[in-house]
């Protein structure tokens, strides 16, 4: 089964690229069938969340097709949920690489062991900058060396410790979905949003992310200000070439991307999906051990791939199929008339933006993904005859909304992540750990929109 769903994920990828690059409607329809495929060939390997996102996807398609234009209705779903769920293929494919390189453990490590005093933005800041290669690798990664890192000599855990380590990974983490071309957040409103100013994204998403761990960092401190000093430990020796061999994998892939766009105009999102697995590929090939030849490393990638196939389907499934329930639903419900009759010119700017978060982080609590909300709020918003505020400044609250949900939620895919290695409960590390700086960071976010739609 391994190998049939390696297959079906190589060839759904390679036809997304080629649908994207050149079109024709063989292409789309080849990919339509290639994600149903997937759909029913990952039934051994989807867990209780797949499943009920299959089956609500197959109620949904009942509807669309019982309505005027259903096939062009479910052909743009279908579109869509395979873009998705390459996406997450070639983008988590790097997982192969970055899970076996021994610069990465050394990096990890190394943020790990800083003293008190640096430890909190060595976790938050190592997790955000992990985070970009790895996505989700990074909480899979360094979560394990933290709960090592917490336990005393006898086996005790410091719990104190665990938890302030624990939630700066999580808030460090979570701000990258506001930049960074890599996440599903940014192929997610990519997609949805073309018309914006991806340098301005970058930027805002940037600063807005150092500022919100640093808040994390005063949060933190103020938290456990009556604590007793602890005993200070020597800074372990930086890991300059691991650090090094690192930065030419992240040049090397921003510079295949920027090449990419400049050349032939793709996406962001687009560029990605054709550098990721180039990148991928050339890195395990470079971990090559010294006694095998290139060759024989070459040959070990596609058993590794198959190895991994069961949670890159797992994956595709539940973003492909939440992007598809997203489209649906704005296409199945009235909102086109109920989007022509509202009159949002007398509410500011700011406010819509302010109401964005609340309502991704609120569908967080009751285990509605953020991606069908943002994809069925992107659909919503686009169905409005003038648009409330900046669509720049709409992507980013959208971006921030979900940031929030990933520690605020307890149902967030880094959540379960850390709850899995830690056997901490979801609602410990959200509800009780990171609820208040959430409501910070939202206050703060407020403040932020407000200037941003002052400005425009």
């Amino acid at each position: 089964m391994k190998t049939l769903l390696a297959l079906i994920l190589t060839a759904l990828s390679a036809g997304v690229l080629w649908a994207n690059t050149f079109g024709g409607a063989a292409a789309d329809s080849a990919v339509r069938i290639l994600f149903f495929a997937l759909c029913l060939a990952g039934l051994s390997a989807r867990s209780i969340r797949e499943t009920l996102l299959f089956i609500a996807a197959s109620l949904l398609t009942v509807l669309a097709l019982r309505g005027n234009d259903g096939w062009v209705k479910l052909f743009a779903a279908l579109d869509l949920a395979a873009y998705f769920a390459a996406f997450i293929v070639l983008l988590t494919a790097l997982k192969i690489s970055a899970e076996r390189s021994r610069s990465v453990l050394a990096v990890g490590r190394y943020l790990i062991g800083q003293p008190t005093g640096r430890r909190f933005f060595a976790t938050a800041s190592g997790g955000h900058i992990l985070g970009v290669f790895l996505n989700f690798g990074a909480v899979s990664l360094m979560a394990p060396l933290i709960q090592s890192a917490t336990k005393h000599p006898d086996g005790r855990t410091d719990t104190d410790l665990e938890r302030r380590q624990l939630s700066a990974l999580l808030r460090g983490f979570a701000w990258i979905l506001l930049w960074a071309p890599t996440t599903l957040s940014q192929a997610v409103l990519l997609t949805l949003f073309t018309d914006i100013d991806m340098t301005k994204i970058v930027t805002l998403g940037i600063a807005t992310s150092a500022l919100m761990i640093f808040i994390g960092y005063l949060y933190d401190r103020y938290e456990w200000r009556s604590l007793p000093p602890l005993t200070e430990v020597a800074a372990p020796v930086c890991p300059w070439s691991a650090l090094f061999k690192l930065g030419a994998i992240c040049a090397a892939l921003i510079g295949a991307v920027a090449v990419l766009q400049v050349t032939t105009g793709f996406t962001t999102a687009l560029a990605l999906m054709f550098a990721a697995p180039v990148v991928t590929v050339v890195w395990f090939l470079l971990q090559k051990p010294a006694d095998i030849t290139l060759r024989a490393q070459s040959a070990r990638f596609w058993p590794v791939f198959e190895t991994s196939a069961a949670g890159l389907a797992r994956s595709a499934m539940a973003l492909g199929l939440s992007g598809f329930i997203g489209r649906i639903l704005a296409d199945v419900l009235p909102m086109a008339s109920l989007t022509a009759q509202l009159d949002l010119s007398v509410i500011p700017g700011w406010v819509f933006l302010a109401s964005l978060p609340v309502l991704i982080t609120l569908g967080g609590q009751i285990a509605l993904s953020p991606i069908i909300l943002v994809v069925f709020i992107g659909q919503v918003i686009q169905g409005f005859p003038i648009l409330p505020a900046d669509p720049t400044h709409i992507v980013f609250a959208l971006s921030a909304g979900w940031a929030i949900s990933m520690f605020a939620s307890p149902n967030a895919t880094a959540t379960l992540l850390i709850s899995a290695t830690s056997n901490i409960a979801p609602t410990t590390l959200t509800w009780r750990w990171n609820l208040r700086y959430g409501a910070i960071c939202y206050v703060v976010l407020v403040g932020i929109f407000a200037m941003l739609e002052a400005s425009f």
